[in-house]
């Protein structure tokens, strides 16, 4: 059976902050049995790299959308660290990307997947115990509580005349 690695290496962009504003910039994701380590490949940007210990992480927030999003919960607890890092200048983007917000108790970081490996990354968290909380934007939650909404109102009606009957002869 073989072993599983002891180091695997993604491909993502880490938000970071470069004066009063915030650049996506190349990063390697480095995950480890126990922690995962942020590394920018920019040397201008190193010293804003992150290391967590999976067992230090209170939330994983993924979301597919414009901006990155968070979950109700951890809004509250990083609104103003992240409204400082990605406010206003992630407002102009127009294409839709993978994004997933990880939170400690006292830091956090802001990561852009790529659409080849945001899977296997979401999965790295849950297979290390932590749960990724799934944001979705607004409109479309209104959209999805309106279609289950709908299909509880509707009942079932069966039409007996379209009912088939199967006879089976010995």
């Amino acid at each position: 059976m073989p072993s599983k690695p002891a180091e695997v290496v993604y491909n993502v962009e880490q938000v970071v902050a470069d004066g009063e504003k915030s650049k996506e910039t190349d990063a390697d994701l480095h995950v480890t049995g126990t922690s995962l380590e942020i590394i920018p490949d920019k040397q201008k940007y190193k010293t804003l790299g992150k290391k967590f210990a999976f067992a230090d992480i209170k939330a994983v927030d993924y979301s597919y959308t414009k901006k990155p999003m968070l979950s109700v919960g951890g809004a509250v607890a990083t609104a103003l660290l992240v409204s400082v890092l990605i406010g206003i200048p992630l407002l102009f983007v127009k294409k839709k990307n993978h994004w997933v917000t990880i939170r400690t108790e006292n830091e956090f970081a802001v990561l852009k997947l790529g659409r080849s490996n945001f899977r296997q990354i979401l999965a790295e968290f849950e297979t290390h115990g932590v749960k990724v909380n799934h944001v979705e934007e607004e409109k479309k939650k209104k959209k999805t509580q309106k279609n289950i909404n709908s299909l509880k109102k509707k009942p079932v009606k069966s039409n007996p005349s379209s009912t088939r009957h199967l006879i089976i002869c010995t």
